[in-house]
């Protein structure tokens, strides 16, 4: 079977992945509407329930999105 080759992911996506591993304990799921759906469907980020809260749910990096991020850095290249 041959591997798919993945687009790069667009600024705000990237933007978005860092902003969720901010939050280790759960990014709120109106953080970045139009742009978590993509990363959920890349398999970088999960959606997972909220503890004690029914029917509220928050974003989660997985840990193919740690991975992602180890890769190209947390933050942004820094100018000399």
């Amino acid at each position: 079977m041959p591997s798919e080759s993945r687009a790069p992911l667009r600024r705000l996506q990237i933007e978005a992945l860092r902003a969720c591993a901010l939050y280790p304990q759960g990014m709120r799921q109106g953080a970045h509407p139009s742009v978590m759906p993509v990363l959920q469907e890349l398999g970088l980020v999960e959606e997972r329930q909220m503890r004690g809260q029914v029917g509220r749910k928050l974003w989660f990096l997985t840990q193919a999105g740690r991975e992602f991020l180890t890769e190209i850095g947390m933050g942004e290249p820094r100018k000399s």
